[in-house]
């Protein structure tokens, strides 16, 4: 650990920002040009991901529950805003950024980061342009999907896995951090004997980042 980065900052990155990195540069090699859609934006891997896709300087498309959330991750860089719970995302996706059409990179997103499952793939799929990426590392809300393969094969998308991360994401990061490029978002620092509130934290959703737990 560089001797700039707290143990709090590194003891955020090898699980989320490490995984976000893997998805989004390594995985997914995101680029300035790219509209990239985070869908469960306000977590841990998704506020990295949306750290790490404005640190490349490309335009953030993030969904969140609320609009606290959505205030937030637009602090954190996001340039338009998605409330999953108030309006259809593929609807309002459509809205901000234009429907996919064939023929025409007009409409539709570069890049989709999709780490919830839960239904969401179809919808995903029918927001990304022709030659799209859709990344994921994980399936928070459910890993048995639905997906049109039309779109798939008509739109020539680009379906990439990303598990976990390798040494050098790790140390990409820690760079970063002691750069400070690019700072973790932690929500909450508890001592360790509050691991169940942490816990209970995570599971009602009531965490915006990471929460570390301090021996």
């Amino acid at each position: 650990v560089p001797e700039n980065v707290s143990y709090e900052v590194a003891a955020s990155i090898p699980l989320a920002y490490a995984t976000a990195h893997r998805m989004m540069v390594t995985r997914a090699k995101v680029c300035p040009d790219d509209t990239v859609l985070v869908l469960g934006a306000s977590g841990g891997v998704g506020t990295a991901s949306v750290l790490i896709a404005r640190m490349v300087g490309a335009r953030i498309i993030a969904c969140a529950s609320s609009a606290e959330k959505l205030n937030r991750l637009s602090d954190l860089g996001a340039d338009l805003l998605v409330n999953y719970v108030e309006s259809d995302m593929r609807e309002a996706v459509w809205d901000l950024v234009g429907k996919p059409r064939l023929g025409s990179r007009a409409g539709g997103v570069d890049l989709v980061v999709n780490c919830t499952g839960g239904g969401t793939w179809i919808d995903s799929t029918r927001c990304m342009k022709a030659g799209a990426r859709l990344v994921t590392c994980g399936a928070t809300a459910g890993f048995e999907e639905q997906i049109d393969l039309r779109y798939v094969w008509s739109y020539e998308h680009n379906l990439l896995g990303s598990n976990g991360w390798r040494r050098g994401d790790i140390v990409a990061m820690l760079d970063y951090a002691a750069a400070g490029t690019l700072t973790p978002v932690i929500d909450k620092v508890l001592p360790l004997e509050d691991a169940r509130e942490a816990e209970r934290l995570m599971e009602e959703r009531e965490v915006f980042g990471k929460i570390v737990l301090a021996p």
